[in-house]
């Protein structure tokens, strides 16, 4: 085998045109060469990151698989993970990937998706994941905005089969040429281009040369809370650039040393990719794979394995602080970073002192990693807040008129830095109206800070309902309301939940007599291919929806009407 392309250090970083500059980037020479310079962008691709932690701790367990309903669990070394990923390189390699080319993922949780994320950027491909729980019309949006010519896909999960999924979408999706499916299949290639995951093993060796870090290497997508999900694209720079600057903020300390992390959320999700994949590895940690959330069973996990670190919706957190686990005086938890909705003043502080462990809420969206986060280090008064910039952040907020908000003052929250994603997949257009000439990306959010400058979160401008730490695309969802035979006008809030922060209400106007139930309206948002954890949950039949002068429908009259009811 040829290893030394894979425990050498990386080169520098070529010389010549930056391969971010492109129509839909944000990137310019110039700032290229201003982050390269100052040491804010790094010259390593994403998988130096495993050469370099199997090459420290060989021996190390890197990942530990526990399914759910499955006794015990599968543990692998750094050592074998880096294998496992270089031999994935091969076989995509012989399945004609190369440079610049998308392969998909839609996996559950385990080691081989992480495996599989560094395969690919092994080939200077560009990895894009897929939560395994979509629905068709999710999916096929994803596949199509790729181009991806490799899908890998599990064979089951639960009683879905995403294998099936993509196989019934691929008329649609000639770019489609492999099918690559985790699971029980028929040894060897079929027909269709479909093939098991064990067969990529089998591959000839092949000497790859080292992927270039400046160039495009993950598309994440957005949930589409503003109409069709778009292509968050990153490169090896901008996300070393993020783990970097949250870790330097928190102190590597008091993520456990070594980390063990719980790995609950979806690796098809920025959340899982980043914060589990990636910082585990960057820490030389242990990453723990749950394939699905099921409270009691990570409670189970937490105390075999020792986790010391999770990151997650607040409603994984509200969920075991209900079990016996809150009760744990030996409880291993020390850290639990919360992100990806509304974190209630009240649970950090709660959940601290039951878990005797240190909870540090955190902002961030799928465009930037984390920005604003407390932590340990800060003085109390920032603890009731969202916390400060990360290190290597600007933060603005911004009035009406544009001008920076005084202390106090709740504005348009805008954010720069070298964390920032380049821009939007294929739409130049969406990334020059949410970045300015000047670098700042407008998030959506409103915000104001304290005198002291620490930052308080207020609510979105954007209209999106926040369900456990899942973004529900309210405009998806009123699109294919609007085309339910019983139904003339439709408007999906978000209602307040204790435990999940948000529920998706519909308020329908329906059509003459019609008297459509929540049952039936979900039934047909299933058939036209609308993943199960965007469903309505609750449905309020109205005459009419309040409307502006404009024809707007008012939606703060509307959350206001059932948020008690």
């Amino acid at each position: 085998m040829v290893t030394d392309q894979r425990t050498s250090t990386p080169s520098p970083t070529p010389a010549g045109a930056h391969p971010g500059i492109r129509p839909d980037s944000r990137l310019t020479a110039e700032l290229a060469g201003e982050y390269e310079r100052s040491g804010a962008w790094a010259a390593d691709p994403l998988r130096a990151l495993l050469t370099a932690a199997a090459a420290e701790h060989p021996d190390r367990v890197a990942a530990v698989d526990r399914t759910s309903g499955q006794p015990g669990a599968r543990r692998t070394t750094y050592a074998e993970l880096d294998e496992r990923a270089h031999r994935y390189a091969c076989g995509l390699h012989a399945l004609g990937v190369r440079p610049g080319d998308f392969v998909a993922v839609m996996l559950p949780n385990s080691t081989d998706f992480a495996a599989l994320i560094f395969a690919i950027n092994e080939l200077g491909a560009i990895y894009s994941g897929i939560p395994v729980a979509y629905g068709e019309r999710e999916v096929e949006v994803i596949l199509r905005r790729t181009g991806a010519a490799v899908v890998v896909v599990a064979e089951r999960f639960g009683s879905n089969s995403p294998r099936a999924l993509v196989q019934g979408l691929r008329g649609g999706l000639p770019a489609v040429q492999h099918v690559v499916v985790a699971g029980d299949v028929p040894d060897g290639p079929t027909g269709d281009g479909m093939r098991p995951l064990s067969s990529l093993l089998d591959a000839r060796e092949v000497e790859l040369p080292a992927p270039d870090a400046r160039a495009l290497c993950h598309v994440g997508f957005t949930s589409g809370t503003t109409g069709e999900p778009k292509g968050v694209m990153n490169t090896s720079q901008t996300l070393f650039a993020v783990l970097r600057n949250w870790v330097a903020h928190m102190g590597r300390e008091t993520l456990g040393e070594p980390l063990v992390n719980l790995i609950a959320s979806p690796v098809g999700h920025h959340t899982g990719f980043l914060w589990g994949v990636l910082l585990t590895t960057y820490l030389r940690g242990t990453g723990v794979y749950l394939d699905r959330w099921v409270p009691e069973q990570a409670v189970v996990v937490v105390r075999e394995e020792g986790i010391t670190t999770m990151f997650s919706a607040p409603t994984f957190l509200q969920d075991l602080v209900l079990t016996e686990l809150a009760h744990d005086e030996q409880c291993s938890l020390r850290t639990l970073v919360l992100a990806g909705a509304p974190v209630p003043r009240t649970l950090p502080t709660v959940a601290g002192e039951l878990f005797g462990s240190y909870v540090c809420p955190a902002w961030g969206m799928t465009e930037l990693g984390i920005g604003i986060s407390c932590s340990p280090a800060l003085p109390p008064a920032a603890q009731a807040t969202d916390g400060v910039p990360v290190p290597g952040t600007d933060v603005s907020v911004v009035d009406t008129d544009g001008a920076e908000a005084e202390p106090g003052v709740i504005g348009a929250l805008r954010i720069r830095g070298p964390g920032l994603f380049l821009g939007y997949l294929d739409l130049p257009d969406a990334t020059a109206r949410e970045i300015d000439a000047d670098g700042w990306f407008t998030t959506g959010d409103t915000a104001r800070r304290t005198e002291e400058g620490y930052v308080l979160l207020e609510g979105r401008t954007k209209d999106i309902v926040i369900r456990g730490g899942e973004n529900i695309p309210v405009t998806v969802v009123e699109s294919l309301l609007f085309q339910h035979p019983q139904i003339v006008e439709a408007s999906v809030i978000g209602i307040p939940d204790v435990r999940l922060g948000e529920r998706a209400c519909a308020v329908v106007v329906p059509q003459g007599d019609a008297e459509p139930t929540l049952a039936e309206v979900c039934e047909f948002l299933l058939a036209q291919g609308l993943s199960k954890h965007f469903l309505p949950e609750r449905l309020e039949l109205v005459d009419g929806l309040p409307k502006t002068p404009s024809g707007k429908i008012r939606k703060v009259e509307l959350r206001t009407r059932y948020a008690g009811s």
